[in-house]
């Protein structure tokens, strides 16, 4: 035991007695002998002068942790300096699928969930488990898609009410995908939807949960991942997605990409309205930029008399060329018996597929770039440029302007009938939901979206934090990606080979659009088949048109030679 006995020095006992050497040298205090400290004493103080030298050392190395936490911060993320990746651009997708299973990229696939059980509208059953017969089994099949291509995949489900039988779903997934759980998630804030009812009565708005903003949760969840994972797949809880639309996604990207790299900064077009009826020849890095693949939602059709009662004929005034014989399984096949149930069959036909969200009266198809490995494309409707009434005052640049071949140029429809608004919302084809590689995202939220597209939500291109009167479809639906009103602007494009098409569509595997749908909606219903063969002749159309372009070109040219 060591015991002070002066601010002088130290001294060691032990059973009241001193240790001392007879080197050591002795001084009186008054009536207590001091003595020099003794040897464990010496130990002592070389310990502490060490731990005097340890603290400079920890000082030093935590200060250099920071200022490298800090260099991090403010530099370029690591994974935006490596090249990126190439895939196989075969677009075989049973085997590219499985040709990617040493890839391991990382998805997270985030799950919207609003109801529990089904409320009776919309015509759906009142009382029916939604949570156990449709978001356990689609989330478990999509799952075991993904892990069969080679992905590592974990699950977020965002749900509004509180999920007390999460263990449903974890049972069926594989010990190698995680799952966590948001539930309750549902923002509060001002019931503005009441704002003109309760005024009449003189009352102030109610704070309540705002369930149409449930569908903005994920883009905080994404935003908390960001670093962690190399792709990020969104849609509601009874959407089917298959590898097949993930590598599609993953390989279309990529080939946008590789174009990107090959193409001219700025294009020597400086015509506005030549480039705005433009359908084929070079397209510039900007407009390579704002390209992206896009979807088609589809139903398997439940009752054949639908056809009948409801008229879902193809548009007869297109007819039908090349009509294929799409492959359902890269969209719509279910791999597990008990995923299926009287509303989801197991294997549908792809004559029993309908899409309802766009028609061919809409659309546009244009030629792209010869080093592109897809040849034709749709252009999805919802992008809009501001087209001014003096072409001197343009309010975008003509690298921005994308053209396309409209399927009504050759007076396919009736006399006098123009080309539909590109935001009118029947034709805008909401998807359900969206994907995007990280590397998209950053673009999307740099680059192109007003306002970013993850949080925070601010002015003035959100109001309210993002609760103002936005519907569900601008966030879980995508439109903010591919509309212009504080949205990214973004061009969905979809390949017109047979062999890639199916890949482009996702199951809706509520099947309930087919018996809700009135009015204009529902006059849309096409099979995916004849709709394919409409767009192929239309496509020979553009061919024939771009033929006879090129040959008054030739011609021009020799006679000025």
């Amino acid at each position: 035991r060591c015991s002070r006995l002066s601010v002088r020095g130290w001294s060691c006992h032990h059973d009241n007695t001193f240790f001392t050497a007879t080197s050591y040298k002795t001084a009186h205090h008054g009536d207590m002998l001091l003595r020099k400290p003794c040897r464990p004493q010496q130990l002592r103080l070389i310990c502490l002068k060490h731990w005097r030298r340890r603290r400079i050392y920890f000082l030093t190395f935590f200060l250099l942790v920071l200022a490298a936490k800090f260099q991090r911060l403010f530099a370029t993320p690591r994974w935006m300096r490596q090249p990126r990746k190439r895939y196989d651009h075969k677009f075989n997708f049973k085997t590219t699928a499985n040709a990617r299973r040493h890839n391991k990229d990382r998805v997270l696939y985030i799950v919207t969930s609003l109801s529990e059980y089904d409320n009776g509208r919309r015509k759906t059953t009142e009382g029916f488990d939604r949570f156990q017969e449709t978001l356990v089994p689609v989330v478990s099949e999509s799952v075991n898609s993904m892990l069969h291509a080679g992905f590592k995949v974990d699950v977020y489900l965002i749900a509004h009410y509180n999920v007390t039988r999460s263990h449903l779903l974890s049972q069926t997934l594989p010990e190698s995908v995680g799952l966590q759980v948001w539930e309750d998630a549902s923002p509060l804030g001002y019931r503005l939807e009441e704002k003109q009812e309760r005024s009449k009565r003189g009352k102030p708005l109610a704070i309540g949960d705002i369930t149409r903003a449930l569908a903005r949760q994920h883009r905080f969840i994404i935003k908390d991942k960001f670093p962690y994972y190399d792709m990020f797949v969104s849609f509601e809880d009874d959407m089917l997605i298959k590898a097949d639309s993930i590598v599609h996604w993953m390989n279309m990207t990529d080939e946008l990409y590789r174009l990107r790299d090959l193409a001219p900064d700025t294009k020597k077009n400086n015509n506005y309205n030549e480039e705005w009826d433009e359908f084929y020849g070079i397209l510039s890095k900007r407009q390579l930029s704002q390209l992206i693949p896009g979807f088609i939602r589809v139903e398997a059709l439940l009752d054949p008399s639908l056809l009948r009662r409801k008229n879902w004929e193809p548009e007869g005034l297109i007819p039908i060329s090349d009509r294929p014989d799409l492959d359902p399984e890269l969209c719509c096949w279910l791999n597990a018996s008990q995923s299926a149930s009287p509303s989801r069959p197991m294997y549908p036909d792809s004559n029993d597929l309908y899409i309802w969200e766009t028609n061919v009266r809409a659309l546009g198809i244009r030629k792209m770039p010869l080093a592109s490995t897809f040849d034709w494309v749709v252009l999805q409707r919802g992008r809009r440029t501001m087209i001014p009434e003096k072409v001197q005052q343009r309010w975008v640049q003509i690298d921005v302007e994308i053209g396309d071949y409209w399927t009504g140029r050759n007076g396919n429809f009736e006399v006098g009938y123009g080309r539909p608004d590109t935001k009118q919302f029947v034709y805008l084809n909401n998807q359900g939901g969206w994907m995007a590689t990280r590397q998209q995202l950053w673009e999307w939220h740099t680059d192109f979206c007003q306002g970013g597209f993850l949080p925070p939500f601010d002015s003035p291109h959100y109001n309210l934090d993002g609760l103002d009167m936005r519907n569900v479809e601008y966030w879980s639906g995508g439109l903010n990606i591919f509309t212009l009103e504080h949205g990214c602007n973004l061009q969905r494009i979809i390949s017109l080979d047979p062999d890639r098409f199916a890949a482009q569509l996702l199951y809706h595997t509520s099947n309930n659009k087919q018996r809700h749908l009135t009015g204009a909606k529902q006059i849309k219903f096409s099979n995916v088949n004849d709709f394919l063969g409409q767009l192929h002749t239309v496509r020979n159309n553009a061919k024939a048109e771009m033929a006879r372009r090129l040959e008054v070109l030739r011609k021009t040219q020799e006679e000025r030679q």
